[in-house]
């Protein structure tokens, strides 16, 4: 039972984020067509993200009380019928607010989700299945701007959309084959903030990885389609881009199961180091090839770090995983917040169109440094612990 509620909740998934890999790289250039500047498409990508600072918490604690898969299914029917509502959209305000909804569809999906796997499966498998999982909606993100690409010359943006929507709908069917719901006993109400505040605390140098990753791939998200079609990109390769990076993470995730014998700790300051180097490298590239080998990298350095640090951050509640997680989830959306709304800023601020990515460099820097840092501080308790034994 527990393997076949995991299998359709990865299959529904992999269509709701197949949907929008389909839409999600034409919203970009869909604004600039309707006269969006770089700081409306931060602040549109701003609008995308913020819900997802809080609900994502409020996802996990009401999935402790009705049940994940319940909750997963708030988001899955949002999700599904938001590209409906870009065919109606004439202005970057309607695509913010599109974005808006769309966001906090979003905040119902991971959290559930991820707090399902962890109920379901042992401390030893569980970077494994959350490995498969990532990968199942990581390939739904490479598939969908594939579609895009091949027909967005013919069907135009409004055939994109409605593609997109097609294709969502059939997550609904799949997770009805997941069987029997689970609902977990949460912190009790009044404990919610001492808990958090406990996992914040203890999981620093995790959440820091999370945020750090989120504001580069918001950052190539919300921005970089545009800034490659003032490189003279077309939108198939534009599409091409973004669906490199969806598939590479996807590799990257697919590889955690022959690659996490080496270690949670060991996989970060892997995923941390490539995404920082190639973070900086994209800021000067400006070459297609050159540009789907650093997307490549990035890409891949990202999916190695999201299962360890989600399975890390897993434990860190004393009651419960969707606390934890649901923390996590909002620190992607501060991410992705932070991600867009300043490097949009700096774009239209600076002149410099490639200060986006300058931004996300440095953001991959400091998530590197807090990580090495907090490694340092566990070896010495370590080694105090052992002296004083």
């Amino acid at each position: 039972m527990e393997r076949r509620t995991i299998a359709a909740l990865t299959a529904s998934m992999f269509m709701i984020s197949t949907s929008m890999g389909i839409a999600n790289p034409i919203v970009p250039i869909y604004a600039e067509s309707l006269g969006a500047t770089y700081t409306d498409l931060g602040l549109i990508g701003v609008a995308w993200s913020a819900p997802y600072c809080v609900f994502p918490v409020l996802s996990g604690l009401w999935s402790d009380r009705i049940g994940r898969l319940k909750t997963f299914l708030v988001g899955v029917l949002l999700c599904t019928v938001i590209p409906l509502l870009f065919t109606f959209s004439s202005s970057p305000l309607h695509l913010a607010l599109i974005r808006l909804l769309h966001g906090f569809g979003m905040s119902f999906l991971w959290v559930p989700s991820e707090a399902l796997i962890s109920d379901l499966t042992s401390e030893q498998d569980r970077t494994r299945y959350i490995g498969l999982f990532n990968f199942s909606w990581a390939l739904g993100y490479f598939i969908g701007p594939l579609i895009s690409a091949a027909i967005v010359e013919h069907a135009k943006y409004q055939g994109v959309f409605m593609a997109s929507f097609v294709v969502g709908a059939f997550s609904t069917p799949m997770l009805a084959l997941a069987g029997r719901d689970v609902k977990a006993n949460g912190p009790p109400r009044r404990d919610v903030m001492r808990q958090a505040l406990k996992a914040v605390v203890k999981g620093a140098s995790f959440y820091s990885v999370v945020m750090g990753s989120s504001v580069v791939l918001a950052v190539v998200y919300s921005l970089y389609p545009v800034y490659l079609t003032d490189l003279r990109f077309s939108e198939v390769q534009v599409s091409t881009v973004m669906g490199v990076i969806a598939a590479s993470r996807a590799l990257g995730f697919w590889s955690v199961n022959f690659l996490s014998s080496i270690g949670e700790s060991a996989l970060l300051l892997l995923g941390l180091t490539v995404q920082t180097t190639a973070s900086f490298l994209i800021a000067y590239s400006h070459g297609y090839w050159e540009i789907i080998l650093l997307m490549a990298l990035l890409g891949y350095a990202v999916g190695v770090q999201i299962p360890p640090a989600t399975s890390a951050i897993s434990r860190l509640a004393s009651r419960g995983s969707s606390l934890s997680l649901g923390i996590m989830e909002a620190m992607f959306g501060v991410g992705w917040v932070i991600g867009p709304g300043v490097g949009g800023v700096l774009a239209d601020a600076t002149s410099c169109k490639e200060a986006p990515y300058l931004f996300m460099s440095l953001a991959s820097c400091a998530s590197l440094a807090c990580f090495l840092h907090a490694a340092r501080e566990h070896r010495k308790a370590k080694t105090k612990l052992a002296s004083e034994a």
